[in-house]
């Protein structure tokens, strides 16, 4: 089968490799995958950026068809399309396992650095990590994008405190943003997302797909505040991961209100903590996604209303031009970039 590998250091450590199709053990599953999501991590790992264990087969944002399966696994059957946690390896023993805060375990190792991942023809998993599709949305490889959606539920739905009529504040309307958007819509909150001048399209495409505001600058973005609230937003999602968009839902977020930091800088970035204290902000955080949050998302999948996921899938390319996909994410081309083996 064809994979894309991470055997050594820099991009020039990347290569597509035949290698042989993996036999699943007695508790996994052998997935035929159907599309893989380029992320932002797959990015760290090509700089050598975020941990990973070499060689391994790139990849954790997927789905797939469940071709085989071992011995011991009763739970799903051959033709089950599946999407599935990312932490396939841990202690067990720490204690967040034993709470179920597997992402949290010193000893984690996730498919796509760890252990191999869904860059690749196929993929053998634990079968306890998997969630079959609802019939709703199986059939094609929008769901691709599951994974990161996982991680916005948990950041809007279980870790920060949004609710019906609040109005929220989204900075950075890339794939997270707008993801972000959705589900707080979900929640009842009236959303407004924010960019830059270079972000007019993505602002049109979240105001298409159910935004009640947008703002390309800090005076548009200040007036539609201002009119809609006393104080500022109740709560305000960083999704850019740049310090400009963390200061500006600091300035943005009322009193007592909910900063929540969803994007990744990747390095350092100066914050104003005297501000945030000032205002006694509620600062929340999130880290990836946890077996709570899949299981909300299936709940929405179920009910249909993941029904605009479609329009975040920008391009899809074959896993050979896995180098374009990677610029075209470095680049800002577009939202999600699915690689097809």
């Amino acid at each position: 089968m064809k994979a894309l590998v991470k055997f050594a250091e820099g991009r020039e450590g990347i290569e597509i490799r035949e290698m042989d199709v993996p036999a699943p053990k007695e508790d996994e599953l052998l997935v035929k995958i159907m599309a893989a999501g380029v992320c932002g991590t797959d990015i760290h790992i090509m700089k050598d950026e975020f941990s990973y264990w070499p060689p391994v087969i790139m990849g954790h944002e997927y789905t797939g068809i469940v071709e085989d399966m071992g011995s011991g696994v009763e739970d799903f059957q051959k033709g089950d399309q599946i999407i599935s946690l990312t932490a396939a390896a841990t202690c067990g023993k720490c204690q967040y396992c034993r709470l179920g805060l597997i992402m949290l375990c010193n000893d984690r190792r996730s498919i796509g650095s760890g252990i191999n991942g869904a860059m690749a023809e196929y993929m053998a998993l634990p079968s306890e990590l998997a969630f079959k599709l609802p019939d709703n949305v199986a059939g094609d490889d929008v769901m691709a994008i599951s994974e990161p959606l996982a991680c916005v539920i948990r950041a809007v739905v279980e870790q920060s405190r949004v609710k019906a009529g609040d109005v929220v504040l989204v900075s950075g309307p890339g794939t997270i943003g707008q993801l972000t958007m959705l589900v707080a819509k979900m929640q009842g909150a009236y959303v407004i997302v924010s960019g830059i001048a270079q972000d007019e399209e993505r602002l049109k495409l979240a105001k298409e797909l159910g935004a009640d505001a947008i703002a390309s600058n800090p005076e548009d973005l200040k007036k539609i505040i201002d009119d809609m609230t006393v104080a500022g937003v109740d709560v305000a999602y960083e999704c850019a991961g740049a310090a400009p968009s963390l200061d500006v839902c600091i300035n943005m977020v009322k009193k007592k209100g909910n900063l929540a930091q969803v994007g990744l800088f990747g390095k350092p970035v100066p914050v104003n903590m005297d501000q945030i204290l000032y205002k006694e902000l509620e600062l929340t955080v999130s880290f990836a996604s946890e077996r709570t949050s899949w299981e909300i998302l299936l709940k929405l999948a179920r009910q249909g209303k993941l029904d605009k996921l479609d329009r975040l899938i920008s391009k899809r390319l074959p896993l050979e031009e896995w180098e374009k996909a990677f610029d075209m994410f470095e680049n800002r081309e577009g939202y999600k970039i699915l690689l097809i083996p």
